[in-house]
C-alpha cells in the first residue's frame, strides 16, 4: 500500500536516507505483523464506504443501490436497499443484485420496472453463439413484482446498450408507459477477408459485406472515444414497444445515423434520450463525432465535459404506431415522422435535457448550456429553459430563457450568501437529476460544486435566484464548524426531497427533507436520516489481532483553509481541506499534500476511505489542495490555469502547503507530495521545483513530458490549452505541434526540472492507460533511477488511467 512506503520514508528522522529507511523503521521480524495490521485497518475503512447509485422513489419507498468492493474476487458487488419513507427503521435487509443486471428503470407511475440484463447467448446444437453476450429487456409489472415479458434485443438491429448513465447513456419510459427509448451502439458493417470462402447462398445474403475491410478504421475497426470508451464509437437511438417487443431505430436524427451504414466515420453520437411529456417526441443530446466539423479526430470523452454537443428533438408518433402492430404487413405504407429539430442551434455546449410536469398545455424543458463553450475540460454551466407545447409536441418559438447564467467571479450572481467564505461561484455540475423539477414546476433542485464542498441549491425559475439549502443530518452533534458535502437525488411524491450527506470523516448517509423545505430554504431545514448503513466486509482477510479501526465521525477531523495568493492575475482564494488525526497531542505531524487530477475538477469534503486511513491509522496530516483551475470557484479562476500549468498551480500548492505548516501542527521537515494524473504532474513538478520543501513523492500515471505526450494521448487538446493557453487548439484541424509549441510544452513539463529532484519517488502505472501513456511514467522512473535516486515502480498490467480495479486500488491509490 502507498502508506507503507510513505510511512517508512517520512517518519524516518533523515529523509535523505531514502528507501533504506524502510528496513530501519520496521524490524524485519515485525514486518508481517505491521503488514497485517495495516491491511486490516485499510479493510475497515474501505468496508465503511457507502457508494450509492440508482436511487429513486416509487410507491412510498426509496430504492438505492450500494456498490461494495470485494477484494477476494477483484470486483464490486451491488446491494439493493428498499427503505420505506414513513418508517425507515422497518426497512428489509438488502438484496444482492446480480452482476448481469445493468440497469433498473422505474416507469413514471411506479407500476412497471424495466430491467436491462446482460446474459450469455445460449448455444444451439452446433455450439454457435457460445461465449457471446446479448442484452435482454425485462418488463416487470404490478409495481415491479411480476415478470411480464422478456425481450431479447437483437444484435442484427444494434450493438450493446449504452449503460454509461453518467454521460452518453440513457433509458427512458414514454409517458403512457408503452415504450422505452434508449441509446445503443451502431453495428459496424459486415466485413470479410479477400480469401474467405463463400457459397452462392452467402453471396445472395451478404451483398452489403465489405470484402477486405476488416482492418479498415471506420469499417471493420471503430474509432472510439478514448480512455474507458474503447468499445464506444457511434451511438444511435432506438424505441421498444414493451407489449409487442418490436424495436426500431429513430432515423430522423442529425446526419441520418443510419444503422445500416457502411461506415462508423463522421456523424453524431446520440445519447441522454428522454420522451417529451406529450409522448410525441424524443429529446436527446447529440455529440459531434465528425459530422459537425469540430472533431476531425475523436478525442477522449471521459472527464471531458467540453466536447461539442447540442439538444435535439425528433418526432416519433408514427414510429411508435408501427411498433404497436404485431405484424409487419402494412409497415411500408406508414407515414414518416417529421425531421429532427435542433433546439440549441446557437449553443456550442448543451446537454442533460429534463422536463417538468405539464400545466395548462405547457411543460418546461430545462438543460445545461454554455453558449460559447470553453477549451478547458470542464467549466461553469448555465441553466436554460424553454416552453414545450403539449399539443404540437415541440418547443415554443422564442420561449428560451437563461435562468442562471455563467458566473465569471464568485458573487456576480446570488444574494451574497457565502459557503466556506465563498460567494456563489456559478453552477458546476455534469448533469441534472432525473426528477429535478419541484411538483409545482416553479423550482429546480440540483447539486453543485461550491468551493471545496458540494451543496444542494434551489433555483427559482421565476427570477433565477439560487439558494443553498441549509440542513445537516448530524445536527444533533452540536457542531457549528461542519462543512459537509451534500447531494440532491430526487423529489418525493409529496414534494419532499431525497438527499445524501458525506464528510471527510463520515461515510455517505441517505436522508430526506420535508415537503415544506422550499418555503424554509432561507432558514434552517429539518432533515431525517433514512439510512446510515453499516460496514460491508470487503474480503475474507481477518487477522485475529485486528479489531474495528474506524468509527464514523471520530479518529480524525478536517477543516477548510482559504488563502488569497499574491501571484496570478485572477485573485480568487486557493482552498484546501486539512485532515488531522485526533490523538496527535503536541507532536508535529508529517504531512501528505494531495493536489487533485483533472486539472479542472475539485476535491470536496466527502469521505474517501484511503485518505481517512492515512490520517487516522497512519497518523499523517493530509492536505487536499483545490488550486486555481479547480471547479467551483468561478469560470475566470478555472480558465486562469490555461497556459500556466506547471507554474500557477505549482505556486498555489506551495502557498497552501506553507499555510498548513504555519498552523503549527505540521513538521516542515516531513512533507510529502502525492497525486494522480494532473496531480501526478504537479507531484513531479513540485519535487523538481521545490526539492527542499517536499521530501518524498508518490505519483499515479503522471504527465511528465508534454512534448512527447501530445500526439500519443487521447486528449491532445489538453496539451495545447494548458501549456499554450485558450484558443491555441485548432478544433477543426488535427496536427502535430510546431517547434516553438514543442519548446513551450517542454518548458511547462516536470522533465524540465529533473536535475533538481532529490526526493525518494514512487511511480504507479496502469499499462492500459490511454489518457497519459505509460511511457510518461517510465521516462520519469528510468531518468530518476539513472540519477541513483531511490525510486520504485509499480506496474498494473490490467489497469487504465484510474488504476481503480479493486485489488489494484487496495495496493495503491
Amino acid at each position: 500500500m502507498l502508506a507503507l512506503l510513505l510511512l517508512s520514508i517520512i517518519i524516518s528522522s533523515s529523509a535523505t536516507s531514502g528507501l533504506s529507511a524502510i528496513k530501519s523503521t520496521i524490524p524485519i521480524m515485525n514486518q508481517q505483523h505491521h503488514h497485517q495490521r495495516d491491511a486490516a485497518a485499510y479493510q475497515d475503512f474501505v468496508s465503511s464506504a457507502v457508494d450509492f447509485s440508482g436511487c429513486y422513489v416509487r410507491n412510498g419507498f426509496v430504492t438505492a443501490t450500494r456498490s461494495v468492493r470485494d477484494i477476494d474476487t477483484n470486483s464490486r458487488r451491488s446491494f439493493v436497499y428498499n427503505i420505506p419513507l414513513i418508517s425507515p427503521s422497518l426497512a428489509a435487509p438488502p438484496m444482492e443484485l446480480s452482476a448481469k443486471i445493468k440497469a433498473r428503470i422505474p416507469s413514471p407511475s411506479g407500476d412497471k420496472l424495466a430491467v436491462l440484463v446482460e446474459e450469455s447467448v445460449p448455444s444451439d446444437i452446433e455450439g454457435k453463439g457460445q461465449g457471446t453476450k446479448r442484452h435482454v429487456m425485462e418488463i416487470w409489472t404490478n409495481k415491479g413484482h411480476q415478470l411480464a415479458k422478456r425481450i431479447v434485443l437483437p444484435s442484427t438491429i444494434h450493438g450493446p446498450v449504452c449503460t454509461d448513465f453518467a454521460w452518453f447513456g440513457g433509458i427512458s419510459w414514454s409517458p403512457d408507459e408503452t415504450a422505452l427509448v434508449y441509446s445503443a451502439e451502431v453495428n459496424k458493417p459486415k466485413t470479410a477477408s479477400y480469401f474467405a470462402a463463400s457459397s452462392k447462398d452467402d453471396d445472395k445474403e451478404d451483398n452489403d459485406t465489405i470484402v477486405g475491410g476488416q482492418y479498415t478504421l471506420g469499417v471493420g475497426k471503430k474509432e472510439d472515444w478514448g480512455e474507458k470508451y474503447g468499445t464506444t464509437a457511434l451511438l444511435a437511438l432506438f424505441c421498444l414497444n414493451v407489449s409487442t417487443g418490436k424495436i426500431s431505430a429513430v432515423e430522423n436524427v442529425p446526419a441520418c445515423t443510419n444503422t445500416a451504414s457502411q461506415t462508423t466515420d463522421g456523424n453524431h453520437v446520440l445519447g441522454q434520450p428522454i420522451f417529451s411529456p406529450c409522448g410525441q417526441a424524443v429529446v436527446y443530446t447529440g455529440w459531434d463525432a465528425g459530422g459537425g466539423g469540430e472533431m476531425p479526430r475523436r478525442l477522449g470523452a471521459i472527464y471531458c465535459y467540453h466536447r461539442p454537443c447540442q439538444i435535439y428533438s425528433s418526432p416519433v408518433s408514427q414510429l411508435l404506431k408501427t411498433l404497436e402492430i404485431d405484424t409487419t404487413e402494412d409497415e411500408d405504407e406508414t407515414v414518416a415522422d417529421d425531421n429532427f429539430v435542433c433546439i440549441t442551434p446557437n449553443d456550442r455546449l448543451s446537454r442533460s435535457p429534463r422536463f417538468s410536469s405539464p400545466s395548462d398545455g405547457v411543460a418546461k424543458l430545462a438543460y445545461l448550456s454554455h453558449t460559447k463553450g470553453f477549451d478547458t475540460h470542464n467549466g461553469c454551466m448555465a441553466l436554460h429553459t424553454s416552453d414545450w407545447c403539449m399539443s404540437k409536441g415541440s418547443v415554443v418559438d422564442g420561449s428560451k430563457k437563461v435562468v442562471v447564467d455563467v458566473v465569471t467571479l464568485p458573487g456576480e450572481r446570488g444574494d451574497g450568501e457565502t459557503i466556506s467564505g465563498l460567494k456563489f461561484p456559478g453552477l458546476f455540475l455534469n448533469q441534472l437529476s432525473d426528477r429535478c423539477f419541484s411538483p409545482d414546476g416553479k423550482f429546480i433542485l440540483t447539486s453543485s460544486q461550491w468551493g471545496s464542498v458540494v451543496r444542494v441549491v434551489s433555483i427559482s425559475l421565476d427570477d433565477g435566484s439560487v439558494t443553498p439549502l441549509k440542513f445537516d443530518m448530524r445536527d444533533g452533534d452540536n457542531r457549528n464548524d461542519a462543512e459537509p458535502s451534500q447531494q440532491f437525488v430526487c423529489f418525493t411524491d409529496d414534494g419532499g426531497a431525497i438527499v445524501t450527506q458525506s464528510e471527510c470523516n463520515y461515510p455517505t448517509m441517505l436522508g430526506s427533507l420535508p415537503s415544506s423545505f422550499l418555503t424554509d430554504a432561507k432558514g434552517g431545514i429539518s432533515s431525517q436520516v433514512l439510512a446510515e448503513l453499516p460496514s460491508a466486509a470487503t474480503s475474507s482477510f481477518s487477522p485475529s489481532s485486528a479489531g474495528p479501526c474506524f468509527k464514523a465521525g471520530s479518529g480524525f477531523s478536517y477543516k477548510i483553509m482559504n488563502i488569497l495568493p499574491e501571484h496570478g492575475d485572477v485573485k480568487v482564494d486557493v482552498s484546501s481541506i486539512l485532515l488531522l488525526p485526533d490523538d496527535a497531542g503536541n507532536e508535529k505531524l508529517p504531512l501528505i499534500v494531495v493536489p487533485h487530477g483533472g486539472p479542472h475538477s475539485a476535491t470536496p469534503t466527502s469521505f474517501v476511505p484511503s485518505y481517512g486511513y492515512l490520517c487516522q491509522h497512519g497518523k499523517y496530516a493530509v492536505l487536499h489542495v483545490n488550486f486555481r483551475g479547480s471547479t467551483g470557484f468561478g469560470q475566470a479562476a478555472l480558465e486562469s490555469l490555461a497556459g500556466n500549468a506547471g507554474t500557477q498551480d505549482v505556486l498555489d500548492v506551495v502557498a497552501a502547503t506553507r499555510a498548513a505548516i504555519d498552523t503549527g501542527a505540521i513538521d516542515h521537515e516531513r512533507v510529502g507530495i502525492c497525486g494522480g494524473s494532473h496531480g501526478g504532474f504537479l507531484a513531479a513538478h513540485l519535487s523538481g521545483q521545490h526539492p527542499d520543501l517536499f521530501k518524498v513523492a508518490s505519483m499515479r500515471n503522471p504527465c511528465i513530458n508534454i512534448a512527447s505526450m501530445v500526439t500519443a494521448t487521447d486528449i491532445p487538446d489538453w496539451c495545447y490549452v494548458e501549456t499554450l493557453g485558450i484558443g491555441k487548439y485548432e478544433w477543426d484541424n488535427f496536427r502535430a505541434p510546431s517547434k516553438e509549441e514543442n519548446d513551450k510544452m517542454w518548458d511547462n513539463s516536470p522533465i524540465a526540472h529533473l536535475e533538481n529532484v532529490k526526493a525518494p519517488t514512487l511511480v504507479a502505472l496502469g499499462m492500459k492507460d490511454r489518457r497519459v501513456p505509460p511511457s510518461q511514467g517510465l521516462e520519469y522512473f528510468h531518468s530518476l533511477r539513472a540519477k541513483s535516486l531511490p525510486t520504485k515502480l509499480l506496474v498494473y498490467e490490467d489497469c487504465d488511467h484510474a488504476i481503480d480495479r479493486v485489488v489494484s486500488e487496495a495496493d495503491f491509490w
